[in-house]
């Protein structure tokens, strides 16, 4: 019986672990992608532009520093996910419980830093809402007009909220960027949820295997000293 729920735990631990690498890997991708588009490069060069004069300046390095801290942490992250995937996948196949032990150490703290995370960002939201309202409005009221040009074209926005220079027939920039931000963060966040789910289920099979493998050893052993005893006499 032992055997056999270690047998089906490794299994489970495998297509569980190979989701989890198919998830992470594509997380990697996808973070690739969005930084070298040209549309993410546009706005970097209205972000990262160090001529700006203040207040705007102070924005764009709140923003600088906001991007680095988010984006590295989940590249970060989803690349940590996939070096972790691939030991539990070599955990599952070479049937060493050294290897599952190693995975269980690795992934039980990498999953406590992905939730503490997730909700450091989501209680910095009105934060980043802020900061983005005022970078918007700073734009405007500085009159940066390669800034102006580059926000308006890429977002389809005119303006600003309650501000001197609006537009009655395009959204308000500053409510356009914020959008824009908050739902590439959604998008991540669903993707976290069923990696989440993944690991979660693998740290079970996993103590699964621990749990049961040691028992199924010593019984082989022991039938081995009967066989030898069987033997002797």
């Amino acid at each position: 019986m032992a055997s056999r729920i270690a047998f089906i735990s490794r299994i489970s631990l495998f297509i569980l672990a190979l989701a989890m690498l198919i998830c992470s890997a594509g997380l990697v991708v996808w973070g690739s992608f969005m930084a070298n588009r040209p549309y993410d490069r546009q706005l970097k060069d209205v972000v990262f532009n160090y001529n700006s004069s203040e207040p705007l300046a102070d924005d764009k390095y709140n923003l600088r520093a906001w991007i680095w801290s988010v984006y590295w942490s989940i590249y970060g992250l989803c690349i940590a996910g996939v070096v972790i995937s691939i030991i539990g996948l070599i955990g599952a196949i070479s049937r060493k419980k050294t290897v599952i032990a190693t995975f269980l150490v690795l992934i039980v703290p990498y999953i406590l830093i992905q939730f503490c995370g997730s909700i450091t960002i989501w209680t910095k939201r009105q934060t980043l809402r802020r900061l983005i309202y005022r970078f918007a409005n700073d734009i405007y009221l500085t009159n940066s007009l390669f800034d102006i040009s580059i926000i308006q074209n890429t977002y389809g926005c005119c303006g600003v909220q309650n501000g001197s220079w609006t537009c009655p027939n395009a959204p308000p920039c500053d409510t356009s960027i914020f959008n824009s931000v908050d739902n590439t963060m959604m998008i991540a966040g669903l993707i976290m949820i069923p990696v989440l789910l993944f690991e979660l289920c693998i740290i079970s099979f996993s103590a699964l295997i621990l749990k049961t493998e040691p028992r199924v050893q010593k019984v082989r052993k022991t039938e081995e000293n009967q066989d030898d005893a069987w033997v002797s006499q």
